[in-house]
Formats: structure tokens, sequence, C-alpha cells
């Protein structure tokens, strides 16, 4: 597996920002607590990506692809979110409601393929529920642990600012180790990102030689 030995900035696919927007707005409580917030639980199912490289790469946060299968059904591109973790919720006196993300050891996959998060999951689901002993799902090239981060201000029922990152360790299966690090900055208004993925996406994968 060949893996870029200099950061970059590419094209690529980012976390499912468009279900962070509804999720945001569900979540809000009516009060915050005392110090000023309000815990919640909070659904984990990011994927970032290489574009028009040679290999090109998928990685999703929160689980597997089989695990992205099975939780999202019909659309596990959009509304999957087989990981967990903890969100911190804060209201603010403008309506502005923010939620908060700092969680570690988040499991993160790594997959080559050319179709972009999208076409990847998409195939992969098609193949993992078609039953056809012929067929058979891509492994992952590697797997590791990631951080991960999130900062979104849902500003309204159409639009939110929308930041997460991943920064983590990934080993192959010959022991080869790779670190990842995975950005997505991004306006959402009516459910749909605003600008070129080229300005808001962030992927970088760097292999660690011994």
């Amino acid at each position: 597996m060949r893996a870029r030995k200099r950061p970059t900035i590419t094209v690529g696919v980012g976390a499912a920002a468009v279900a962070v927007l509804g999720a945001g707005i569900i979540a809000a409580p009516a009060h915050a607590e005392p110090q000023g917030y309000t815990e919640v639980e909070y659904g984990v199912g990011f994927f970032y990506g290489s574009f028009d490289e040679d290999p090109n790469y998928v990685l999703l946060v929160g689980g597997s692809a089989e695990e992205f299968c099975d939780v999202g059904g019909d659309d596990p591109f959009g509304t999957a979110e087989p990981g967990t973790a903890t969100a911190r919720i804060f209201e603010r006196k403008n309506g502005v409601v923010d939620i908060k993300v700092n969680s570690r050891n988040q499991p993160i996959y790594l997959y080559e393929s050319d179709l972009g998060g999208p076409g990847f999951i998409e195939e992969f689901c098609d193949i993992y529920f078609d039953e056809d002993p012929a067929t058979t799902v891509a492994d992952p090239v590697a797997t590791g642990k990631a951080k991960l981060k999130v900062r979104t201000s849902v500003i309204s029922e159409s639009s939110a600012d929308v930041f997460n990152s991943v920064n983590g360790t990934l080993e192959a299966g010959d022991g080869t180790t790779y670190t990842v690090r995975a950005a997505a900055d991004v306006l959402i208004r009516d459910d749909v990102p605003v600008g070129n993925p080229a300005d808001f996406i962030s992927f970088d994968l760097t292999e660690i030689r011994r």
C-alpha cells in the first residue's frame, strides 16, 4: 500500500455533516445545566477520503463498512452512526446551539476505492446484502483509533457551521503503520454543503518510517 509522505490537502468526502444539522436541533435541550451545557449521547458516523489519486482511500470513523451498512440501511452514508460519543450542548442567548465533542479512541477503518465515500459505501452495502457467496466485500487495508473533534453551530433550522476532524494511527495487516489527519469545515444550508469540497475537506495519510 502506498501513502503520501508529505502533508497534502485534497478533494475528498467529508463527514455526514448534513445529518449533524438535524441531530443538533433534535438534541438541543430546553434548558442548560448549571455548568452551562447539557451532555447528550452523540452518534458517530463520519467518512473522509482522497480524490483522483492513485490509490484513492476512504476513511470511515465510528465503525467498519459492515457496521455502516447494518446501521444505515437504505442510506448508509447519509444517516449511519455506528459509533457513539458524548456531546456538550450549549444554548446561546442569540438562539444558536453549539455542539462540541472531544472523543478519544474512536475506531477508524481505511479502505481503498476509486468511488469516493458515498459510492464506496453504496457498492459495499449492495454486495454485503446480496447473499451471493460468489461476491465478497472489501477488507480494510488498515485499522486503528483516532481522536475525534466536532464543533457545530446550529444557526437555524436550515443552516449550520460544521467542523469535524480526526487525528489517529492505523496499522495494516503487514505491520505497516500510518498516521492520518482529516477534517471538514463547511457551512450547511438547506441540508447542502456550501462551496467546493476542495476548499473545505482535508485528508492526509502518512506512512511512519522506522
